[in-house]
């Protein structure tokens, strides 16, 4: 739907933590309905069969050192940091209740702009999520 295809990918603010003055800023890989999976034979993280080019991730860092193979449930979101080696996301909360998703209705905007590191300075990509 028009939501699923707004968020899929977008670098979106999460309000995930309660009672708490800190917001968190990760990638929407997955949303309601999709099957995501670390990695294939080549290292990748797909969505729905199909591999996800990640040119935004920290230099270095891998799609996962955590192995998963989850299906989003409707109304949630699958996240995951740019900086995979140093990323809390959903990965860390995997055998939680939940299972690490995180409620659309917990999104409380979209990030737009990367202002660090300064090497990074710039609009936000939106790739991701295996949809381009």
């Amino acid at each position: 739907g028009p939501v699923a295809s707004l968020l899929r990918g977008a670098a979106s603010a999460l309000g995930v933590a309660e009672p708490s003055d800190t917001d968190f800023v990760k990638r929407v890989v997955g949303v309601g309905g999709d099957h995501v999976v670390c990695c294939d034979a080549a290292g990748r993280v797909t969505v729905n069969g199909t591999p996800v080019d990640e040119p935004y991730l920290y230099p270095g860092d891998a799609p996962s050192a955590v192995p998963f193979r989850i299906v989003v449930p409707l109304g949630t979101l699958w996240v995951m940091g740019d900086h995979r080696s140093q990323s809390r996301d959903s990965r860390d909360h995997l055998g939680e209740p939940g299972g690490g998703m995180v409620p659309v209705d917990k999104v409380i905007g979209r990030a737009d702009w990367i202002g660090w590191p300064a090497s990074r300075w710039g609009a936000a990509d939106r790739r991701g999520g295996g949809h381009g």
